[in-house]
């Protein structure tokens, strides 16, 4: 330790550094207030990313918050945060507050990554904002000149962590014929401030309207139908190396009537296979890119009024009795002990028109690079 000419003791710089790291981002944000120098390191990207890695390999439950936007009928758009947590084992989402306003601008939440979440908004725009701190990007989308015919619009928001950028992917996919289709694709970088386009691929119906974030690469799942059985699958695009790639899907019985939702589960890849009409089975890949290591984790039987598709969101450990679902607007807690639902609290009955979610973990991540 190093002393004063007043006698006051202090600790390195690289002990406060390690200490700082092992701090919510609540208390880091009120530490900004301490010191010039504390604000000055903990504004520097290398705490940042340091504080960012830290907490990602071992996060722990109550480090994850979900964050809604709805859309109801008289209403307009209503934001919520929850927590996440556990108690006597069980999952529970518990009401937190009300997030940045300018999460209510969202026209659509794209995705999360590092605490950070990507949104549409109504003026043909983008947003990335980092809920905790409150501080937002904004910056154009992406536009296409008419091909002819129509196309449908897929997204991505993911890190790539080689050059240190977060990058945005927009999928412009036009239908050929015997269910093919045609990929036009735009990449935005934050670090470039641009969007370029690279190079396409073709495939079959890419039904992931988002692309879910998870080791390093944005995941769509899609459905082959141009062959004579058609069998799903899911299109990968990894963002250091912009190359595309695809993971097979567990062994699943196809009798014409299931759809496959992907999620990402503490890092985990998550794939939900609906079967028409009253359940779903839920895999998660324990092991990156080995398709052996797809272990399913619970078979859910939906309710008597199913709403829609069912969605994974979250799995709270690897044998967790529960798991938090979307089930078309509604968003709830499945306890397969006794295959009962609990929906999420905080929203009046009313007619929901869409209903966004993010699931991330709080940090000091900058929008701004």
């Amino acid at each position: 330790m190093e002393e004063t000419s007043e006698g006051l003791t202090f600790l390195p710089q690289e002990v406060i550094f390690e200490i700082l790291l092992r701090l919510p981002v609540k208390s880091l944000l009120k530490f900004r207030c301490v010191s010039k120098s504390f604000l000055s390191l903990l504004s520097t990207p290398l705490f940042r990313e340091a504080h960012i890695n830290f907490n990602s390999k071992k996060p722990k439950m109550t480090d994850y918050k979900l964050a809604v936007v709805a859309s109801v009928s008289g209403l307009g758009r209503i934001c919520h945060v929850y927590n996440m947590g556990s108690e006597n084992s069980s999952l529970t989402v518990a009401r937190h507050s009300c997030p940045a306003k300018s999460l209510s601008l969202s026209a659509r939440i794209l995705g999360s990554c590092n605490g950070l979440i990507c949104l549409t908004s109504d003026t043909f725009t983008l947003m990335l904002l980092n809920p905790c701190t409150g501080k937002f990007n904004i910056f154009p989308d992406s536009m296409l000149r008419n091909k002819g015919g129509g196309c449908y619009v897929r997204y991505g928001f993911g890190y790539d962590a080689s050059v240190e950028d977060y990058k945005v992917v927009k999928i412009f996919s036009f239908p050929q014929i015997e269910g093919r289709h045609e990929n036009v694709v735009n990449v935005y970088s934050l670090k470039a401030n641009s969007w370029s386009t690279i190079q396409g691929f073709s495939s079959g119906s890419l039904n992931g309207k988002l692309g879910v974030f998870a080791n390093g690469a944005l995941h769509w799942e899609a459905r082959q139908s141009h062959c004579s059985s058609g069998f799903w699958e899911i299109v990968t695009l990894d963002l250091a190396v912009m190359r595309y790639g695809k993971i097979a899907l567990p062994s699943y019985e196809d009798d014409g009537g299931i759809y496959w939702t992907l999620g990402v589960s503490r890092g985990y890849l998550v794939a939900c296979c609906n079967y028409e009409p009253n359940s779903a089975d839920m895999w998660m890949m324990k092991e990156y890119g080995v398709e052996k290591s797809w272990t399913k984790l619970v078979t859910i039987s939906s309710p008597v009024d199913r709403w829609d598709y069912i969605s994974p969101l979250f799995v709270a450990e690897e044998n967790c009795d529960e798991v938090l679902l979307q089930l078309g607007e509604v968003i709830t807690l499945y306890n397969s002990r006794n295959a009962s639902f609990k929906r999420l609290e905080g929203y009046p009955s009313g007619d929901f028109h869409q209903v966004q979610v993010a699931i991330y973990f709080e940090t000091l991540a900058s929008p701004h690079i």
